[in-house]
């Protein structure tokens, strides 16, 4: 049970980071995209319009419930990562 406890704190970290890594990378790549298509001058297709519509996707039709979902899902991987490593690692010791 001791050792359990000691997993709790790495596995709540990781989940979190997990979580926000996705959400993080694309409100970087939408604010970027959005500061390029504000700068005079620049006139290439800037993909914005293809992030949201591949968010849109994973959303049932809205960007923010994709990213949602994205993060959910990368965070309940990143929590599985933590327990496996947590487990090999205690029975190898």
């Amino acid at each position: 049970m001791k050792s359990t406890l000691k997993l709790l704190p790495s596995l709540f970290v990781t989940i979190v980071m997990s979580s926000l890594a996705p959400v993080m990378i694309c409100g970087l790549i939408l604010a970027l995209c959005s500061v390029l298509w504000s700068c005079p001058g620049v006139t290439a297709a800037i993909p914005q319009d293809g992030l949201k519509e591949f968010l849109q996707v994973f959303g049932n039709g809205s960007a923010v419930e994709g990213i949602l979902t994205i993060a959910i899902t990368f965070g309940f991987v990143g929590g599985m990562f933590e327990a496996f490593n947590f487990y090999y690692y205690q029975n190898t010791n």
